[in-house]
């Protein structure tokens, strides 16, 4: 089969399943709705190249992870979905981590949600979804200075390597709490790999009279007057990282880094 034909295939599955889960909601003919999704699961799953390597993004539901729940209090979640339950669902598991959590129902919203200043440390990106999709919405977010850990939520696996390489990890539909667990052990990882580049994000996109504001603040452990300063940047790949070494209360991260760029 060739890659056009495969492609075209592929996006009308995507509209297949789109318009099964709209119908999900009329009472009328929701009864098919899942008959429909599962047929096209199936054609796609039929269509999937296994003779191509693809990265192992997909987490074994059989596998046993020790993961320390305290690293993940105060950290900043977004959902993008635009189907309700599924929030829920992502919500209330996020929420046992006593993660901070916003929502977004469309990736236009998502982006929205990061010019308005929420600077997520993880997202949670829905692929299918009406208007802009999460493969446009995530290449978008990381344009604007998003340095997030973005997870992949989808039923589909015949992705090329290209669009499964814009995330971290790609995770099934419907999804398990093993499966979330298993995302969160990888955002450890990766955090860990990037904490020795992270003052490479600091750029000079700021003041240096902002800067040494800054300084003075984070050297007082002012984290409330630091956190509505760094509110207040215009966003930025500065603004993200301050914001999320503030988060992790790593005021030193932020001496050093400001430090090295006056």
């Amino acid at each position: 089969m060739s890659e056009d034909v495969r492609n075209g295939v592929t996006n009308y599955l995507h509209q297949i399943i789109s318009n099964a889960e709209f119908i999900e909601k009329s009472s009328e003919v929701s009864h098919y709705a899942d008959k429909i999704k599962k047929s096209a699961y199936r054609i796609d799953a039929l269509m999937v190249d296994r003779a191509e390597k693809k990265p192992e993004l997909y987490i074994s539901k059989g596998e046993q992870y020790t993961l320390n729940l305290k690293k993940f209090s105060g950290l900043n979640v977004m959902v993008v979905d635009d189907l309700d339950d599924n929030i829920k669902i992502m919500k209330n598991i996020f929420k046992t981590f006593s993660c901070n959590i916003h929502s977004a129902n469309s990736g236009e919203e998502a982006i929205n949600l990061f010019r308005n200043g929420f600077i997520a440390d993880i997202v949670c990106m829905d692929i299918i979804m009406p208007g802009m999709d999460g493969f446009t919405a995530t290449k978008e977010l990381k344009s604007i200075g998003s340095s997030a850990y973005f997870i992949a939520v989808s039923a589909l696996k015949n992705q090329s390597h290209d669009d499964m390489s814009l995330f971290d990890i790609w995770l099934p539909k419907p999804f398990m709490l093993e499966h979330i667990i298993g995302a969160l052990v990888g955002y450890e990882t990766s955090k860990n790999k990037m904490q020795t580049k992270e003052n490479d994000k600091f750029e000079l996109d700021i003041s240096d009279k902002l800067k040494k504001e800054i300084l003075y603040l984070a050297k007082d452990g002012a984290y409330s007057a630091l956190e509505r300063l760094i509110d207040a940047l215009p966003n930025s790949k500065s603004k993200v990282f301050l914001y999320s070494a503030l988060k992790r209360v790593d005021l030193n991260l932020i001496i050093t880094a400001v430090q090295g760029s006056l």
